[in-house]
């Protein structure tokens, strides 16, 4: 089955709590289950960069429709521990990931909306087909 985990952290990259360990744990886990899993995370400023291997560009120019006008973003593709992760990475002047921070900002609502929406037109755009269905 192809899964596609979207979430804000995946330890060790980006980790401010549990949910960090969940996503990865849950990700190592389906793989070892013979289960072909993705990752897609915000690409913050703050990350820890040295747990990423093979960083590069996915996609350029990922248009996001936002407020009537759209936002382009680069998707970024590496390795962390052995799990496949794609980075989104708007060029805005919102500066939504380039904060020094993961969250606490007055805007993460926002911040995160525009997140999922570009995890979803990347999903779109790229022509990646994950299963829609429950695992049971």
């Amino acid at each position: 089955m192809y899964i596609v985990q979207i979430a804000s952290e995946c330890a060790p990259v980006i980790k401010a709590g549990g949910l960090g360990d969940v996503v990865y744990g849950l990700s190592r886990e389906l793989e070892n289950s013979g289960h072909c899993v993705e990752v897609i995370l915000p690409k913050y400023d703050c990350m820890r960069y040295d747990h990423i291997w093979g960083l590069h560009e996915a996609y350029r120019d990922l248009a996001v429709p936002w407020y009537g006008g759209e936002i382009l973003c680069d998707v970024l593709c590496g390795w962390v521990h052995g799990q496949l992760c794609f980075f989104i990475e708007p060029r805005s002047q919102d500066n939504f990931f380039n904060r020094g921070c993961y969250y606490g900002c007055n805007d993460d609502n926002m911040r995160f909306a525009f997140f999922s929406k570009a995890a979803l037109e990347f999903l779109l755009r790229s022509n990646k087909r994950p299963r829609c269905d429950s695992l049971s």
